[in-house]
């Protein structure tokens, strides 16, 4: 069997496809990593089939996949985009020293206002779940570089199933609980414009892991998806950077 220095493990977001993580995967691969970019369960096949989809067949996967990088690799990390980097916590907190840093892009520990106090918890625990089953995306909010907002657009589903938001919010609080266990290195990258996740929540799970070795960046030029943003470029090389830097060096966490 061939045995690999360094692998990354690569997840979208909610809604989306690997492609939205193109730029990073692209530029993993020609760094000498090994990358396995799977598809989520339930995504690629409807709205319905999403709809359907636990929470727990999304990490089943993903444990799978770092389960397979791991038998033939040295060393392993995690990218995720949104829900991919809560995803990544729940490995983080699973697997130990298994995983050796993750990077965590747009991650929504803590959503904006709009979202947190009045539109999930205003369908969720309301008769308005039976009717509003789905809701449009904001694709111009999404993304701002135009050219990214139409390769995410392409890539990802138009609407977001209201259930696949509360199976995510359902993990969140099961990660929340058990955030001391990350001891991980971490990288947290941010869009100033963002309209969906709040940048305080970076603060709060950097106050919350056992992580010795935790960095916050902020992109200004992006929005919530940043792998496709105006900022991609600079996301892509602090990523790799930030791995390369633990695949060369032992670091004390």
């Amino acid at each position: 069997m061939t045995q690999f220095s360094k692998a990354c493990l690569v997840v979208h977001g909610l809604t989306g496809t690997p492609q939205n993580m193109g730029p990073l995967i692209t530029a993993l691969e020609k760094a000498g990593y090994r990358v396995k970019a799977p598809l989520l369960n339930g995504h690629g096949e409807g709205l319905k089939k999403l709809a359907e989809t636990p929470w727990q067949e999304w990490y089943g996967l993903i444990a799978r996949c770092h389960n397979e990088l791991k038998r033939d690799s040295k060393k392993v990390f995690f990218a995720g985009l949104s829900m991919g980097s809560l995803l990544g916590l729940k490995l983080a907190e699973e697997v130990g020293n298994d995983l050796d840093g993750l990077a965590l892009l747009g991650v929504p520990w803590k959503l904006k206002p709009l979202f947190k106090y009045l539109v999930i918890p205003g369908i969720r625990y309301t008769p308005l779940r039976w009717i509003i089953r789905s809701t449009a995306k904001n694709f111009e909010k999404s993304v701002i570089d135009p050219q990214g907002r139409e390769l995410y657009r392409s890539h990802s589903l138009a609407r977001m199933p209201g259930t696949a938001v509360f199976q995510m919010m359902d993990m969140l609080s099961i990660v929340k609980k058990e955030l001391a266990k990350v001891t991980q290195p971490l990288l947290m990258i941010h869009g100033a414009k963002d309209h969906l996740a709040d940048p305080k929540g970076m603060l709060e799970i950097r106050n919350g892991v056992s992580s010795k070795k935790v960095e916050i960046v902020m992109m200004e030029n992006s929005a919530h998806v940043l792998t496709v943003d105006y900022d991609k470029e600079a996301v892509v090389k602090k990523v790799v950077t930030f791995f390369d830097s633990l695949s060369t060096a032992e670091h004390n966490r």
